[in-house]
């Protein structure tokens, strides 16, 4: 009987020494991995089989700026589309013909590249001609919208309530776009018109302007000459030779306006930078 007890007590010794043994081994080896992942620098990180799947997770690529707003690039992107060597060349002459997209307006000039543009409005010429004392016909104002504008402006008054204060339209990108309306003469109201003009230059208008009175000469020349010398820092002698040619010939008896261009002072609150007078001013 002593004998089996003997036994039992040697077999449960050796047991109890082979679990310990087991113990120690797994403590030996859990203490050498914290070891190695202390020095690693692998403290508290999940195994490779427990890293959450987020493939399908709702996180964005950071915005790198591609997409924000550049007078640069826009100044190039209507530069190549409308090839406009200086400010005396037309896309549409003076019976409104040359580009169709832009049906509806007469002698389109380049002002400020991807900024600002001038001309008249095409009354006379239509296929349903009414008083060329009229603002811009809706197939001019809708084809500016498609072609990116952002804001057309009426330099007279006459028969402006007759007319939207706003167009919609897909624009050259396939999007919905909107195009304002407004009025301003350009004597009188020139800082605001000026001040259209600089919210472009900053990226705060959606588009370039189109400033334009009747036929594209007068007052249309006088707002572009005040852009000119504001912008551009051109002399009153450099735009007032501006205003003169761009009246194809019709310039006499018009002392008054050109009175008021040369004595036009820029307002130093529309200053803009070196880079971006580089970007939009003409070489002419």
């Amino acid at each position: 009987m002593i004998k089996t007890m003997k036994t039992g007590y040697f077999k449960t010794a050796i047991i109890l020494f082979a679990a310990v043994t087991q113990l120690t081994g797994c403590m030996e080896a859990a203490l050498m991995k914290g070891v190695q992942d202390a020095a690693s620098g692998n403290v508290g990180q999940e195994e490779p089989n427990q890293i959450p799947d987020d493939s399908n997770s709702s996180g964005s690529t950071p915005d790198t700026g591609a997409n924000s707003f550049s007078i640069q690039r826009e100044a190039k992107k209507y530069k190549d589309r409308y090839e406009l060597a200086d400010t005396f060349a037309k896309l549409t002459d003076n019976r409104g013909d040359g580009v169709d997209e832009l049906w509806g307006t007469r002698n389109f000039r380049v002002v400020l590249h991807g900024v600002m543009y001038r001309g008249g409005a095409n009354n006379k010429y239509l296929s349903t001609p009414r008083n060329n004392v009229n603002p811009l016909p809706t197939v001019g104002l809708n084809n500016l919208c498609k072609e990116d504008f952002g804001a057309s402006v009426y330099l007279y008054s006459e028969n402006f309530e007759s007319a939207p204060r706003s167009v919609s339209c897909q624009n050259t990108s396939h999007q919905s776009h909107t195009m304002q309306y407004k009025q301003y003469a350009a004597a009188g109201e020139n800082e605001a018109i000026l001040q259209m003009v600089y919210n472009r230059i900053k990226g705060k208008l959606n588009g370039p302007i189109y400033a334009h009175c009747w036929n594209g000469w007068h007052s249309s020349g006088l707002i572009s000459g005040m852009a000119l010398k504001q912008f551009c820092g051109w002399s009153n002698e450099k735009v007032d030779a501006y205003w003169v040619k761009n009246t194809d010939g019709n310039s006499a008896g018009f002392t008054t306006i050109r009175n008021r261009l040369k004595s036009f002072k820029p307002y130093v609150k529309f200053s803009i930078t070196a880079a971006e007078r580089a970007a939009i001013c003409p070489t002419n």
